[in-house]
């Protein structure tokens, strides 16, 4: 019987399996991990590229963070990854920390830092989300992730220290999945048994309405800005987009959402993806 229903696992678990998802960067070419905003933005504009199936959620993302003063403001990518977007934010002279579960993540990141030539301007911490002693109450002007709060919401603690870290009159910039699609949400979990994608990835928590209610009960202002409803079976067409038939129909499927979601504000909430940008 196909198994659904996610394995729960602690931060050691979680720790160890983003460890070995990391190590493959580690033998990449110098050229391969140079960031900055010309790579990031044509990263998600090529349709060969793995982020381009995210590109709507980035580039909305994006649009946001850059409407922020980023020069010389202290800024915390939260769960980094290889650090795409805390290393794009130290090229236009933000001073970054990059903050991730996995210390190989931050030995990657740290790499690319440097051959990014932003090495003076990022740190990297490898830590557990649900306990940041290592930073000071109100250390950082600017919070963003990535695909992150949904990975770290589980833990007891995490939301109280996000908050924490983050100054009075600070900026938080997420974006995340969204899980308020009880069909959406099947498939997706289908998905990655299908897939065989270990319970250690921690993909057992989607970013919903109640989540965010916890988290945002503690900013004074904030916008939460759903995307793709109907465009979310782009996940049918990853690794393919491409091909001009299977591009034609994701654009197609995002003017039906822009007109849909018009029409019919409530749909909304179902969309598979959200930018959230909060005032502290």
């Amino acid at each position: 019987m196909l198994r659904l229903s996610p394995v729960p696992i602690d931060v050691g678990q979680e720790r160890q399996f983003y460890d070995g998802w990391y190590a493959q960067f580690q033998t990449a070419s110098d050229d391969a991990l140079l960031c900055n905003l010309e790579t990031f933005r044509r990263d998600i504009s090529d349709p060969r590229s793995p982020g381009f199936e995210r590109r709507l959620l980035h580039q909305t993302a994006l649009e946001h963070l850059l409407a922020f003063p980023i020069s010389g403001c202290n800024v915390l990518d939260y769960c980094c990854g290889t650090g795409d977007w805390g290393l794009m934010l130290g090229c236009l002279g933000a001073n970054v920390t990059l903050l991730d579960l996995s210390p190989v993540a931050i030995q990657v990141a740290l790499r690319r830092a440097k051959l990014s030539g932003v090495e003076g301007r990022v740190r990297g911490v490898a830590a557990d989300a649900s306990n940041l002693a290592c930073f000071r109450d109100s250390e950082f002007d600017l919070i963003f992730g990535s695909a992150a709060v949904h990975h770290t919401v589980k833990y007891p603690g995490a939301v109280e220290e996000l908050v924490r870290v983050l100054r009075p009159g600070g900026r938080l910039i997420l974006a995340e999945t969204y899980g308020n699609n009880r069909l959406l949400n099947f498939v997706r979990r289908l998905r990655w048994r299908i897939s065989g994608l270990a319970d250690d990835a921690g993909e057992d928590v989607l970013l919903s309405d109640s989540d965010l209610a916890r988290l945002l009960q503690h900013f004074r202002t904030s916008r939460v800005m759903p995307l793709n409803f109907l465009a979310m079976t782009k996940r049918l067409f990853r690794g393919r987009f491409a091909n001009p038939v299977v591009l034609q129909t994701l654009r197609s499927l995002e003017a039906a959402d822009r007109t849909l979601l018009r029409i019919c504000p409530p749909l909304r909430r179902y969309c598979g993806e959200v930018v959230v940008v909060a005032e502290k």
